[in-house]
């Protein structure tokens, strides 16, 4: 368990991503397994549209013991989950990659306290999973990432993305802004207008986290936010994110080159951009199936793959890159400088471009300590920074 744990909190791995380049209320509720009891419903505005609340099913109550069995030794060392949760699966309505507007699902938790005690509330995003089983909504289990913010005092919300869970069989929007982007603002919009159904108050904090996959889902959700001057984070905390996706291509790319030069040389956009559309096409869905393999049941939108084989920068810093923007709230960054999943230039990219931007103290880095600092080792340091850096400003918890 303590192992699955990790696995729903960092993506593929790095011989993974060379191959495919290769080739109740908020505080309170009750004790029983069947879910906080009936409350009055307050009147609500749910209009149609993106954030539009569709229904919340219980699922379960976690208890704090058994978070804390399943937390990996690196993390119990750190962290005391402190509450049990009410876990929800809620349907919402958002849009995919092609603006259709779609009926998708996430992960709603509710920390069991003192109805005298009103929660923060955090937006946590996953990293990259091949299995529609591994979505939060999915997967409320003590492993879950997920389930350990809200164990420690937050209300969670957790968006499946459009591609799991009520939206299995649609293409995921992978590495893909503003469809991303999207998806966790109206599940963010949808979970608290079903948190008002129920009367489960917040204090009115907000925090938003995310590793890898999750770090780039997060940055394009604050970016959209920002830009639509919506409220913000108190702090926003991200960890090896490939912001930059034009930069992590080609450091792929790269690393596959010194590792089989023939095939690195097959497979470069300048030389692929001149083949057919069909011969791209080929090539590109044995790259996805190279590194989905043969377990994933997830479809995975290789628009982000095709504008890179078509040597398309424009279209990738368009559609994917979310690293240049200026930030108007505090964002703490992590990496591990010997991250050969997620390199570390991807939070040099970020980091400098919001500091020439005029970023100032609203952001700082934290460098993974661990040796090597790598893309899954340093996990367990990102969860219990992340966990003590938020605690420190967050209240009720």
């Amino acid at each position: 368990m303590k192992t699955r744990f990790l696995n729903n909190l960092y993506p593929m791995t790095a011989s993974c991503l060379a191959l495919c380049l290769s080739m109740a209320g908020c505080g309170g509720g009750g004790s029983s397994n069947n879910g906080p009891g009936p409350v009055t419903a307050p009147e609500v505005s749910n209009p149609p549209g993106a954030g539009h609340f569709e229904a919340a099913t219980f699922i379960k109550t976690i208890s704090a013991s058994d978070v804390a069995a399943a937390l990996p030794k690196d993390v119990a060392s750190g962290v005391t989950p402190l509450y049990a949760v009410d876990a929800y699966k809620i349907t919402y309505t958002t849009t995919d990659s092609a603006s259709r507007s779609v009926t998708a699902s996430g992960l709603a938790l509710i920390p069991r306290k003192s109805a005298s005690v009103v929660s923060p509330v955090l937006a946590y995003q996953h990293a990259t999973i091949k299995t529609d089983a591994e979505a939060p909504s999915n997967h409320a289990t003590p492993d879950e990432p997920a389930v350990l913010f809200a164990a420690m005092g937050y209300i969670v919300s957790a968006a499946d993305y459009v591609g799991y869970g009520s939206t299995k069989g649609m293409p995921h929007p992978y590495l893909l802004a503003a469809p991303t982007a999207n998806s966790v603002v109206d599940f963010m919009t949808a979970t608290s207008r079903w948190r008002q159904t129920r009367s489960i108050a917040d204090n009115g904090q907000l925090f938003m986290t995310g590793y890898s996959e999750g770090a780039y889902a997060t940055a394009a959700t604050l970016r959209l936010m920002t830009q639509n001057k919506a409220a913000l984070p108190v702090v926003t905390y991200v960890g090896a994110g490939p912001y930059d996706v034009t930069l992590t291509l080609n450091a792929m790319l790269s690393a596959v080159r010194q590792q089989n030069p023939i095939v690195g040389a097959l497979i470069s956009p300048g030389f692929l951009k001149n083949l057919g559309a069909n011969d791209r096409a080929n090539v590109r869905n044995l790259l996805l199936s190279s590194a989905l393999g043969s377990q994933s049941d997830i479809s995975f939108d290789p628009a982000f793959l095709d504008n890179f084989l078509n040597d398309d920068t424009a279209a990738i810093a368009a559609q994917s890159n979310v690293y240049d923007w200026t930030p108007q709230s505090a964002i703490s960054f992590f990496h591990g400088r010997d991250d050969t999943t997620v390199p570390y230039g991807n939070t040099d990219s970020i980091f400098n471009a919001m500091s020439k931007r005029g970023a100032g103290s609203l952001i700082d880095r934290t460098d993974c300590t661990v040796k090597p600092a790598e893309h899954i080792p340093c996990v367990p340091s990102f969860l219990v920074n992340d966990i003590k850096r938020m605690g420190a400003l967050a209240k009720g918890l």
